[in-house]
């Protein structure tokens, strides 16, 4: 009798360790890739800061926050409360067509890092995420930050001699990434078209980057040191793209290559399009 009663103990508590694992899993996968999505923009900008203060504390100055005061700001946000010359704020805004674009950009850039991190995250406890594409992620998170900090402060400075040259740059990122990202799955195949187009991107970054600031700045030590550091993380992550995507490639069965035993006629097309997407990027940024 008391045996059975302890089969009968086993089996209900057995029953209830799978309803729980059934229960813990899916909700642990979840919470974990939401919780990675938040932390990630919440972390990057307060580094970012830490980094400039770092670098231009010598630039910085104290502020009297008693008698300063700013002319430049329309109050209207504060309506009644506020009107004319105002007394120190943390942040001030105009309602401009620029901070709505301004705006625009910073919901954007948050959504769209958060629902990337969070992917990344849900493929990783999933078994899924080939960490090859996870490197190329996570060094490319440095430029496109860049880019979305740059065009705020083009659009709060008016300031827009850069703005197609930067536009170049950063569209052909967002290519690279999206290629990355799609390739952050293990169930989706590398092709060697996928990997050359992020070849590619780097390969045309790595010259338009050397010829318009990398030489100067590094290779010279003409640059300041947050321009060096600057140019090296952009140098840097476009290396590594090369370098990983194509080394991502099973190159056996590629022909003309040592090893080779099947013939992949494509293949000519694919490196003849990788060349001239370089050559037609090359043109494009010299006439940016």
């Amino acid at each position: 009798m008391q045996i059975r009663i302890s089969k009968i103990i086993i089996k209900v508590i057995s029953k209830q360790m799978r309803m729980f694992r059934r229960w813990v899993c899916p909700n642990f996968v979840s919470c974990g890739s939401k919780a990675a999505g938040i932390l990630a923009p919440l972390t990057i900008p307060p580094l970012h800061i830490a980094f400039l203060y770092h670098f231009w504390q010598e630039f910085s100055r104290d502020v009297d926050k008693q008698y300063c005061s700013c002319s430049c700001w329309d109050t209207v946000f504060k309506g009644s409360y506020e009107s004319g010359i105002a007394s120190y704020k943390h942040m001030y805004f105009n309602a401009t067509s620029n901070t709505l674009k301004i705006w625009f950009t910073v919901v954007i850039g948050v959504i769209t890092f958060y629902e990337t991190v969070k992917y990344l995250t849900w493929l990783a406890l999933q078994g899924r995420l080939r960490f090859g594409m996870l490197i190329l992620f996570s060094t490319a998170v440095f430029s496109h930050y860049y880019s979305w900090w740059v065009y705020i402060n083009y659009w709060n400075d008016d300031f827009y001699s850069q703005w197609y040259h930067q536009l170049f740059f950063s569209i052909t990122e967002l290519i690279s990434t999206f290629l990355v990202v799609h390739l952050a799955d293990s169930q989706n195949p590398v092709t060697h078209r996928k990997a050359f187009g992020i070849a590619a991107i780097a390969i045309l970054h790595i010259l338009a980057g050397s010829w318009d600031q990398f030489i100067r700045n590094v290779v010279r030590g003409e640059g300041y040191a947050h321009q060096v550091v600057r140019d090296l993380g952009f140098m840097i992550p476009d290396i590594l793209h090369v370098v990983l995507a194509l080394g991502s490639l099973r190159w056996r069965g590629i022909p003309n290559l040592p090893g080779s035993g099947m013939r992949d006629p494509s293949i000519k097309k694919d490196l003849t399009c990788m060349l001239g997407m370089i050559v037609m990027g090359l043109c494009i940024c010299s006439i940016l």
